[in-house]
């Protein structure tokens, strides 16, 4: 029998349905979701944890009876699901064509054929990315959140430090999670470096970020790191040892009501929260 441990932070101010935005973050043992209306204004954060893990369509229904109760259609303005995804390409939009995601993933990793491929759109970086994710989860979702945008972690965090970094200086993200470390780097506006790499413990991660950051030549005294994710204290303080500018990646700035949003670590967040 399933244990669901349920953490969720909301107000009740009422918001109609085609003004909000939905985004929700797999994980291996559950997800976590944000509604936000579309100025910016925080409404919930949950985090959702199971044990053991949910079958593809359990999770998907938990999802919306935990999102909309019994609503038989959310209607929100915009809906996202983000999954983690270890094999992914970028693809410029001249040179994007639709028929050719398994070669373009190809090209970087092993695919089987029995691999679900994907693929979504930045417009901030006028590019594709098509990555890999398992096709019961995702059609799990598309049946019981019709019309639901499914796209995975590096469209978020890249797109979002392309949006927020002005800066003509390196600057590198680092997300943090369970076994893998997601990595963005950029110089002068442009991305650089967008990778997933093992990390089973912080000793791994930091070892990726060294690498990226010696192996791009970016080690320089005005390199910005942004760390997010699951991160602990002692992890953030072993990086101010070897990186000169360290800071915490909280995602864009929301207003919000309830005053228990103050509580909230949302550099644990960010993929929701960007």
């Amino acid at each position: 029998m399933s244990s669901i441990v349920t953490d969720i932070i909301t107000t009740d101010r009422p918001v109609a349905n085609n003004e909000k935005r939905l985004s929700i973050c797999l994980r291996s043992n559950g997800f976590s979701f944000s509604v936000s209306t579309i100025g910016n204004e925080l409404l919930t954060v949950g985090d959702i944890q199971s044990e053991p893990s949910l079958p593809a369509n359990n999770l998907a229904q938990l999802v919306t009876q935990t999102v909309c109760g019994n609503e038989a259609s959310l209607g929100y303005k915009q809906m996202n699901l983000i999954v983690p995804s270890m094999q992914f390409a970028w693809i410029p939009d001249h040179l994007y064509d639709p028929a050719l995601n398994r070669q373009y993933l190809q090209t970087v990793t092993h695919i089987s054929d029995s691999i679900g491929i994907y693929h979504a759109y930045s417009a901030p970086l006028n590019s594709h990315i098509v990555f890999s994710a398992p096709a019961d989860i995702v059609t799990a979702f598309k049946v019981n959140l019709p019309g639901i945008d499914i796209t995975c972690q590096h469209a978020i965090l890249a797109q979002a430090m392309i949006l927020s970094s002005n800066t003509p200086h390196p600057v590198i993200l680092m997300h943090v999670r369970e076994s893998a470390t997601d990595i963005e780097a950029l110089f002068n506006g442009r991305l650089l470096l967008s990778g997933s790499y093992p990390a089973n413990n912080n000793e791994d991660a930091l070892y990726h970020a060294l690498s990226v950051m010696k192996h791009l030549h970016l080690e320089t005294p005005d390199m910005e790191l942004y760390i997010c994710g699951l991160v602990d204290r002692d992890f953030y303080t072993r990086l101010q040892h070897f990186f000169p500018n360290v800071s915490l990646y909280t995602g864009k700035p929301y207003s919000f009501i309830n005053p228990d949003f103050q509580t909230l670590h949302t550099y644990k967040h960010a993929l929701i929260l960007s």
